[in-house]
């Protein structure tokens, strides 16, 4: 009888849980397997966690929880960019070319959080950046992806460290008097650097080598590579060196410079692509003519392809407006709205947290006043993870 007074007592004692947030639009695009739902309703509780999307008529708001309407409103999944330079606010980006491989250097010392850019990109509809190093060596570091939230510290706003290994492939990381000067002697470094990491994953000894955790993770599946890489020669070269040769995760970024001509190899394969910040290019041949370059790989049978801005190159906050060209330039309508969360979170290997409008996933939600395609649209409302991070009324920032 005691035991039955005592745990009745506990049940009357227990605080209610806390209020979450109800958000009512005319559209909600899932971004699961295409899905819309009309009128809909998303319910988020109060650790900015999605509990439930659907009909408004479905669903009833839990006594006591915030609501918030907008009748005429688009709401998505936060844009996803994988390749931003937008970390410390300006120039303090490392790209350190001494040595022409540095896997020991990372991002997440030069964070500065919420700075102006990135409070430019929550305006265009940005809630995720992976902050990577810059492109002056064959392996720059290590990226972290950054949470663009109103938060004043570091541990506040990063969401995953590693994010990636950045690696340049082609051009920029091209240089004189050591085996950086070519192809050749490029590849021969890298080579090496991924034999003494699997070295390192298969006996699980990242503590011990420092300088070879980051790319050992990627052994262990941890993060993927973000490979810098453009041409048809050093694209398809960077999918047969890691995918083929290493069988470790990587994202093949850029793709430019006519990459798109081994874009049916490149489908075979199923390699992951993350096209931009150059849309397009331009064939000096008898053709003459501009080619979208996600719908030249998409033409070739590529499915799996994000976009990106390496901001500060195109600004952070035009990062949605890298897949409005996309699809102006040929490419399905549906694979461009992909490539701004759903693409790239599974590509990033985030997708169980971020990218779509589920139950159970993170509230990353942007309201436009249109879809998101239509660069008419803006911005009305960011949620990072059950937060407004930026609502329009309080300033239109883009």
């Amino acid at each position: 009888m005691f035991t039955v007074f005592l745990v009745t007592a506990l049940l009357q004692t227990q605080a209610p849980a806390a209020p979450g947030l109800a958000l009512d639009v005319a559209v909600a695009l899932t971004m699961e397997n295409r899905q819309v739902v009309r009128n809909a309703r998303i319910l988020i509780d109060a650790d900015g966690v999605i509990v439930e999307v659907g009909r408004q008529l479905d669903l009833a708001i839990p006594a006591g929880w915030e609501w918030l309407s907008y009748p005429h409103s688009y709401a998505w999944p936060g844009g996803i960019d994988l390749h931003s330079h937008t970390h410390t606010g300006g120039w303090g980006d490392i790209n350190d070319m001494v040595h022409p491989d540095n896997p020991e250097l990372r991002t997440l010392d030069t964070i500065v959080a919420d700075n102006h850019l990135h409070r430019m990109g929550r305006a265009g509809g940005v809630t995720l950046v992976n902050a990577i190093p810059g492109s002056g060596t064959n392996i720059s570091g290590a990226g972290t992806f950054i949470k663009l939230r109103s938060r004043n510290t570091t541990e506040e706003v990063v969401f995953k460290y590693p994010g990636s290994v950045k690696v340049a492939q082609g051009y920029n990381p091209e240089r004189r008097g050591d085996l950086g000067g070519t192809r050749m002697g490029m590849w021969w470094m890298l080579r090496w650097y991924l034999d003494r990491a699997a070295e390192v994953a298969a006996a699980d000894t990242l503590d011990e080598n420092p300088a070879l955790a980051s790319i050992a993770g990627i052994f262990q599946q941890k993060h993927p590579f973000l490979v810098h890489t453009a041409g048809a020669r050093d694209t398809f070269g960077t999918v047969r060196m890691f995918q083929l040769e290493a069988q470790v995760p990587v994202i093949v970024s850029h793709g430019s410079f006519n990459g798109y001509m081994a874009g049916k190899e490149i489908a075979a394969l199923h390699a992951q692509l993350n096209i931009g910040p150059r849309n397009f290019d331009y064939s000096f041949n008898q053709e003459q003519r501009f080619r979208g370059l996600v719908e030249a790989y998409e033409s070739a049978g590529n499915t799996d392809i994000s976009v990106q801005t390496d901001a500060g190159v195109i600004p952070q906050e035009e990062f949605v407006y890298q897949a409005t060209l996309a699809e102006r330039l040929g490419c399905s309508a549906w694979l461009a709205l992909e490539s701004l969360n759903v693409n790239p979170a599974r590509q990033g290997m985030i997708h169980d947290q971020v990218g779509r409008l589920l139950p159970g996933l993170l509230a990353d939600i942007v309201v436009s006043t249109g879809q998101p395609l239509d660069p008419r649209s803006a911005v009305e409302l960011v949620i990072v993870e059950g937060e407004i991070a930026y609502d329009i009324h309080d300033g239109q920032l883009y």
